[in-house]
């Protein structure tokens, strides 16, 4: 293997050495600080460890004395005792806590003068001790001067004493003092005297000297007056406890440790007992607020850093000199394969999909290189491959996109819902391919004509699906129900019934009266329509929003009411024109909007929504749309027509007993009209009715009946048998398909206009055939899917076709001109 200086192996490894040098630099620099900071947080868990055994024993057993004490202050305090009873409460209390606590070596009890038993003005001391295996009773004086005593008597709260040897005790004792209540007949308490546990600590001595601390440490307490009460005897030399100082160094001063300033545990240095440096750990044992110090000689913890960067140093230049090794050989060993890599890529780069790429073993990078290299031709194919699919979904959300916007009606011909009362426009352009927003308009009757404008929360393709479905759901209850409250009351059932994505729809929908302009009107939750009247004022529709669509099922909405005006604009939008945003987070808002509609004054309903259109574009400037933009446009222009009045009778034509029924109807009405109301009446339309077993040989029972009523009329040939298609046609399929058991045919017809209406009423099965979908008719005989036909021709030669379902009815009405 050639050795080349200029080559990359060679630059690579310089490189490399000189990037380890300077970081080996660094780390040494840096060392130092690490180390101690590791040091630090060994002896602090190091510490820590030590302490928490033996602090919660050491509290365990304080917290106990402590609540024996109080216990024994509550009974002396609940009882009045005679000098007997005291003693006899006494030897039973250490009785009691040396069973529990066997460092519980004496009971105490003092009294102020006057208050203890049988001691009217003089001092009572009483107090039961253990020692040399026995117990014994003792009277005790001079005590009102006694630390333990005053300061429970000024303070009259129960604390622990600093550690002492007493006058009754030779060992060093912690006293816990209760102070000890009377009280007077009218119910006042009033300072008794001072009840007292003596305990030893004489054992926390053989603790701290049992607990094994390494590097030549140990273990020691002092008091809440950093008094050392237990501690080796190697540290105190002779010392007296009073001499024994915890001491903390800050710089080269030695300061008395005072742990009121800090927190309940930690680490510092300080030096014991004028001894030497060392890092002590404190705990605080809260029991009695003493401290448990864990102590290290700061030469062995020196000695630990030493040996802790002396063993850093060797590994590293071990390290450095087995990373020289490995840089180089890993240096030459990628070197050669890249070259061949770089002829391979230069051929590939050439178009020579053929070039045999080196293969390359392991799963380090070069081999990674080389496997990317192998794989480049078969990527290159799938990548031409997934953009074919990615324009194949391109084209899939295109006709989705086409096939939702083909669901709304583009305009009112589409609808047959155009006439000269009124002038209306859409307007929808989708966030993203579909969107959630809809709109729709149709026709109730000849006069009402019902519009909506809804939002389907979230966008996309959920959304697009969950529009579709509630706009059918809408548009069918309100054209069956005939009433806009109705329809919101069932479409949100029906919605919220499985609604298991927890979707919904705000939606505003009116029936507007195109003879007086009246609106009828509910709001599920959304934003109210604007009104541009004639005069050019604009305003807001009074609109209280009710819950949103699917929410919640039993939700009822209320009607509400509006009156247009001849030459009033309703329009109707959605969110997305409200909310629309500029780059700086600024709304269009409902004043740009009415201002903008405003301006609208001599434009049409179409133009009204692109110019509203333009109005965002130019306030959103380039800020991306992130919501769909729907409006719906409305032009009240009202009639001179007079109102229609309408009368219906329906009668029996198979008793001919009343037949005389129809003209005492007719003349009952037009008898008080004039004779302008008397021609309207000519327009009224006469009922009949039929009612049939679903049996085949009853079609021509009911064909004979309508023929009985049309040939009066004498309409064209053509008519009648295109009628009589019609009635085989639908009458065969209730017959075959409904399982229905009646059907009522009823015939209306209006002698004026010569058209008649058959309503065909059975109780079989839901079914829609308008919805069927036509055969194609422009297929050879032979190739044509079976049925459908028959439907097709009643759609094609009747002027109109509807269905729907009532209760449990489907109802089909056809209308034809004779």
């Amino acid at each position: 293997m050639g050795f080349n200086f200029r080559g990359l192996a060679f630059k690579q490894s310089m490189m490399i050495l000189a990037a380890i040098t300077i970081v080996f630099g660094l780390i040494l620099g840096i060392m130092n600080h690490k180390t101690q900071a590791m040091l630090n947080q060994m002896t602090t868990e190091n510490g820590e460890e030590i302490s928490r055994a033996n602090v919660n024993y050491i509290d365990k057993l304080f917290n106990a004395s402590k609540v024996i004490g109080e216990d024994l202050a509550v009974k002396i305090d609940s009882h009045s005792m005679t000098k007997a009873d005291v003693d006899d409460f006494l030897l039973q209390a250490l009785f009691n806590a040396r069973r529990t606590i066997p460092q519980i070596i004496a009971v105490v009890v003092a009294y102020e003068p006057g208050m203890g038993p049988e001691t009217p003005k003089g001092e009572y001391m009483r107090l039961a001790r253990f020692g040399e295996g026995e117990t014994k009773l003792i009277d005790g004086a001079n005590y009102q001067d006694k630390e333990w005593y005053a300061s429970i008597k000024n303070s009259k709260t129960s604390r622990w004493q600093e550690p002492f040897i007493g006058d009754f005790v030779t060992e060093p004792i912690a006293i816990y003092t209760v102070p000890i209540f009377q009280t007077k007949n009218n119910g006042e308490k009033v300072f008794a005297g001072v009840l007292a546990v003596d305990m030893s600590i004489e054992f926390l001595k053989d603790e701290v000297t049992s607990i094994p601390v390494s590097n030549s440490g140990y273990a020691m307490i002092t008091t809440a007056k950093n008094t050392a009460v237990a501690y080796p005897k190697r540290i105190a030399q002779g010392k007296r406890n009073r001499d024994v100082v915890v001491k903390e160094r800050r710089g080269n001063k030695d300061f008395d440790f005072d742990r009121r300033v800090r927190n309940s545990s930690g680490l510092f240095i300080g030096t014991v007992a004028d001894g030497e440096e060392s890092a002590i750990y404190y705990t605080t044992i809260h029991s009695n607020n003493w401290t448990f110090l864990v102590v290290w000689p700061i030469q062995k913890y020196r000695e630990d850093q030493r040996a802790m960067r002396s063993q850093f140093l060797l590994m590293a230049l071990g390290g450095y000199g087995v990373i020289l090794i490995i840089i180089l050989f890993i240096s030459f060993r990628v070197a050669k394969p890249l070259k061949e890599l770089a002829i391979a890529a230069r051929k590939l780069g050439q178009g020579n999909f053929n070039v045999a790429i080196p293969k390359m073993t392991g799963r380090d990078e070069v081999a990674e290189f080389a496997w990317a290299f192998s794989n480049m031709l078969t990527e290159l194919k799938d990548n031409i491959e997934k953009q074919k699919d990615m324009k194949r979904i391109e084209r899939e959300l295109d006709l989705a996109r086409n096939i939702q916007l083909s669901m709304l009606p583009g305009e009112e011909r589409e609808e047959n819902s155009d006439d000269d009362r009124h002038e209306l426009a859409p307007f929808l352009l989708p966030a993203k391919e579909v969107g959630g927003d809809f709109y729709d308009f149709f026709k109730i009757d000849n006069d009402h004509l019902c519009v909506v404008i809804a939002d389907v929360s979230g966008k996309g393709v959920p959304a697009a699906l969950f529009m579709m479905v509630s706009r059918i759901i809408l548009r069918t209850m309100t054209k069956n129900l005939k009433s806009i409250v109705d329809a919101f009351n069932k479409t949100n059932y029906a919605l919220a019934k499985r609604n298991r994505l927890n979707m919904f729809v705000t939606v505003w929908a009116g029936i507007i009266d195109l003879r007086t302009g009246h609106i009828e009107f509910a709001s599920a939750g959304h934003n109210p329509p604007v009104v541009r009247h004639e005069d050019g004022s604009v305003e807001f529709i009074p609109s209280k929003a009710g819950l949103v669509m699917a929410a919640m099922e039993e939700t009822i909405y209320k009607p509400q009411y509006f009156n247009l005006q001849h030459g009033d604009t309703l329009f109707l939008y959605t969110d997305g024109v409200t909310e629309a945003t500029n780059s700086e987070d600024q709304l269009f808002g409902d004043n740009r909007l009415l201002d903008a509609i405003r301006k609208c004054a001599d434009l049409n309903t179409a133009n009204t929504c692109t110019f509203v259109k333009n109005e965002i574009d130019k306030f959103v400037q380039d800020v991306p749309q992130f919501d769909d933009i729907t409006m719906l446009a409305i032009k009240f222009n009202g009639s001179d027509e007079p109102v229609w009045e309408r009368y219906e009778k329906t009668i029996n034509v198979s008793d001919n007993g009343k037949s005389g029924e129809l003209k005492s109807f007719v003349q009952d009405i037009l008898t008080p009209m004039d004779g302008a109301k008397k021609v309207q009446m000519q327009d009224a339309w006469d009922r009949y009715e039929k009612i049939v077993d679903v049996i085949p040989e009853n079609q021509d029972i009911l064909t004979a009946f309508v023929e009985g009523i049309l040939a009066p009329m004498e309409g064209s040939m053509k008519s009648q048998m295109q009628i009589n298609i019609a009635i085989d046609e639908i009458y065969s399929n209730i017959v075959k398909f409904s399982g229905a058991t009646r059907v009522t045919l009823i015939v209306e017809v209006r002698k004026a206009t010569l058209t008649a209406r058959l309503t065909f009423i059975d109780n079989g099965k839901p079914y829609d055939p308008i919805q069927q979908a036509d055969p194609d008719v422009t297929l050879p005989a032979e190739e044509r899917e079976i049925g459908g036909l028959g439907i097709f021709i009643v759609k094609k030669t009747m002027d109109s076709v509807c269905y729907r379902r009532n209760g449990d009815n489907n109802e089909l009405a056809i209308t034809k001109t004779l």
